[in-house]
């Protein structure tokens, strides 16, 4: 049986960690790793080469797009939002490709969205949008346990954990968890002024974005500038009360089923590399997984850009310009 071909494009900290996840596989892959950057490749090589279970794949590093094979299966595009467009289109003039998992912020630019997407109904690519919260244990068994739940609130907060950059983390996470029909967002409670990022050329925010989606009549996504706030997640709901402390890897939880009385545990929350080639197998298998669709995941981006574009555009930037990664 031919290996099945899976490509990575990217390979700064967040593609050698989707590398590191491939090597646990249970099935061999043949994967070529493209990066521009020389150094980029050694260091993902490098990283690579001391993984467990690398050692049955076939893997090439390579400088090119043009250099990787014509057909592949899955390819995971690891860019930064302001190339991730170009890229994913020289990369379709280039090969046939079944399956596709993108990194976000995914495009910087309300009219990249459209053009992407028609690409893909042409080309028939299914493809799918990395924001892994979904494949967490702890957030699948919360998903559940909100089922039955009629409305709820959601708040997300903590100091200076990038608010441009992971806002769409948080609205996946409350898309996953209340739906997604219908997004409403204001980003007026922005802080005046934004921020450079540690990404050269790029730029970042702090304050409050708020809105409501599907069950959850309002929540508030908040990233402070004074330092000293721990990230939690609080959930209200008709049926339950949820307090999530992810940097503890603990949550609290009551119930109106069990009187309200609060219960405290802890769980797991997987790194990058050990998921990603969960996803891959999932396509492989079952032609879908459990990452966000790229027509879900546009949907939430422009709502959210709508409301970024002008905050830039007021401070200088570049008309119709998001620059966040």
């Amino acid at each position: 049986m031919e290996m099945r071909r899976i490509g990575i494009i990217g390979v700064g900290n967040l593609g050698t960690r989707h590398l590191q996840a491939l090597a646990l596989s249970e099935e061999a892959y043949q994967i070529t790793v493209t990066d521009v950057r020389k150094e980029a490749l050694a260091k993902a090589e490098s990283v690579f080469a001391g993984t467990e279970g690398a050692a049955k794949h076939e893997v090439r590093f390579v400088t090119s797009i043009a250099a990787m094979p014509e057909r592949m299966d899955v390819v995971i595009v690891a860019t930064g939002s302001d190339v991730r467009r170009a890229v994913t289109e020289e990369l379709l003039l280039h090969a046939d490709v079944s399956y596709l998992i993108l990194e976000k912020v995914l495009f910087q630019r309300l009219g990249d969205y459209d053009a992407v997407e028609e690409l893909f109904r042409q080309k028939g690519i299914k493809a799918f949008v990395n924001c892994p919260r979904r494949m967490y244990p702890v957030y699948e068994s919360l998903k559940e346990t909100l089922c039955d739940a009629k409305e709820m609130e959601i708040a997300v907060s903590g100091s200076d954990w990038g608010l441009g950059s992971n806002a769409i983390h948080m609205l996946d996470l409350i898309a996953y968890l209340a739906g997604s029909e219908e997004p409403e967002l204001s980003c007026q409670g922005l802080d005046p002024a934004y921020r450079r990022s540690k990404r050269d050329g790029f730029l970042e925010i702090t304050g409050t974005i708020r809105g409501r989606m599907g069950r959850c009549r309002a929540f508030s996504v908040s990233s402070y500038e004074t330092a000293g706030v721990p990230a939690s997640t609080f959930i209200a709901a008709d049926t339950c009360r949820i307090h999530i402390m992810e940097g503890n890897k603990e949550l609290e939880y009551a119930a109106a089923s069990t009187g309200w009385e609060w219960k405290k545990e802890r769980f797991d929350m997987p790194y990058q590399s050990q998921l990603t080639h969960l996803a891959a197998a999932e396509l492989l298998t079952g032609g879908t997984c459990r990452l966000t669709t790229f027509e879900e995941s546009g949907r939430l981006h422009r709502t959210l850009l709508r409301q970024l574009i002008p905050y830039f555009e007021r401070q200088g930037v570049k008309a119709g310009l998001c620059p966040i990664t």
